[in-house]
């Protein structure tokens, strides 16, 4: 037999004998360390656990001796807001909707006693009208907060006056209604029959003197109706540039051709600051593993998108809150995964911390992490009082209004 065949074969055999005791050696081997098993435990149960210095908090809640969960970390918790655990106070056991601060107060809707209510400024709730609106939709409310339009489902549309009880009814095409800053005009879409019929109109806000400002075709879904405080804008109407840019084009009440900007990712998302020296908005993209990112920028129109600043804050301008120019409040919700930035809703299952921003120094500060009944909450329309003592902000899973004290 040739020299080199025989050295193959027995490089062979070697191989195979070395695979076979490692193989034995890795699984057949009995171990030579001492582990103790529990005699009795058999695969699928729990083996016994001798009896430590743990307390153990009876589930059965039928059991009067029993105390609720929040009992046992009572001490940690804050009356006030200091960057720890807070004490969430429920204020209504309905749903509300349609919540808007005004110089008396915080205004809502109560879904079950179908009333508009006000929290004044002693905290007491008092009734904004004696009147019932049965199964409101949507409410938009008018800056001071002195009259609202009502959605409902069907469709139709009624502008109603709290202060001097006086009500309209608006064609029923109407939707996404917004008033300007002094609450007399009003820009809505209007979506008829067919998509060539759909545009975006202004109106006094009784619906007379309507006239057609732009075409919306099927694009209605790409512009948010919000009047700029400073009047010249009525609304935002965003399109992609490519798969990580969106361009913003503000759309005025005479056919100005104002300057568009450019933000970097999709979703785009906004809010403006009260005075309107700033816009708020958030989108997603690559770099933000697709999940929402805060930004704020100039929001004159004059400089409307000039200087893009990224907070670096993983949520959405829905779920923050204006106090003056200079601070923002946001419920952010804690683990986000990749992607949320594409469905919004998937943040409804995460819990919030709340947090303040520094607008001028871009410093973030962890405000609460709310504690109450419901255990953790997911928070959105957020109001601080006039005074700016409490925030205020409305639980999606239950549709409660609940506060924190801030002073």
């Amino acid at each position: 037999m040739n020299i080199k065949k025989l050295l193959i074969v027995i490089i062979f055999i070697i191989f195979v004998l070395g695979v076979g005791f490692a193989l034995y050696w890795v699984f057949f081997r009995t171990s030579s360390l001492n582990i103790s098993v529990e005699e009795n435990f058999n695969a699928g149960e729990i083996p016994n656990i001798n009896v430590g210095n743990l307390n153990i908090v009876n589930s059965n809640v039928n059991d009067p001796d029993s105390l609720p969960w929040q009992q046992y970390i009572k001490d940690q918790v804050s009356e006030i807001a200091i960057g720890g655990l807070t004490a969430v106070n429920k204020l209504t056991d309905a749903k509300v909707k349609g919540m808007i601060t005004s110089t008396q107060g915080l205004q809502y809707y109560d879904s079950e006693k179908q009333q508009f209510f006000r929290i004044n400024e002693n905290g007491d709730i008092e009734t904004l009208s004696d009147k019932k609106f049965y199964g409101v939709e949507k409410v938009n409310w008018a800056n001071n907060a002195s009259k609202a339009i009502l959605e409902y489902p069907d469709g139709s549309n009624v502008l109603y006056n709290f202060q001097t009880g006086k009500q309209v009814t608006l064609p029923i095409e109407l939707e996404d209604f917004s008033f300007n800053t002094v609450g007399n005009q009003i820009v809505a879409k209007w979506m008829g029959d067919h998509e060539d019929n759909n545009w975006l109109v202004a109106a006094n806000d009784d619906g007379s003197g309507m006239r057609l400002l732009e075409p919306l075709d099927d694009r209605e879904h790409t512009v948010d109706m919000q009047f700029s405080p400073d009047n010249q804008v009525a609304a935002l109407h965003y399109k992609y540039v490519d798969a990580q840019r969106q361009e913003v084009y503000p759309i005025g009440l005479h056919k100005e051709n104002f300057k568009s900007f450019v933000v970097n990712g999709a979703g785009f998302t906004s809010q403006w600051s009260p005075g309107g020296d700033l816009l708020l908005y958030s989108v997603y993209n690559e770099n933000t593993n697709y999940g929402p990112n805060l930004w704020v920028t100039k929001g004159r129109t004059s400089e409307l998108g000039d200087i893009k600043v990224s907070l670096n804050v993983a949520t959405w301008p829905e779920k923050c809150t204006f106090a003056g120019e200079d601070t923002l409040y946001c419920a952010v919700p804690q683990g986000l995964p990749r992607g949320a930035g594409f469905y919004p809703e998937i943040a409804d299952e995460f819990s919030d911390n709340f947090y303040t921003i520094d607008l001028n120094s871009g410093i973030k500060t962890l405000l609460a992490s709310p504690v109450g009944e419901g255990g953790s909450y997911t928070a959105f329309n957020l109001f601080t009082s006039p005074d700016g003592s409490i925030l205020y902000f409305t639980d999606k899973s239950t549709g409660q209004l609940q506060s924190i004290r801030l002073k």
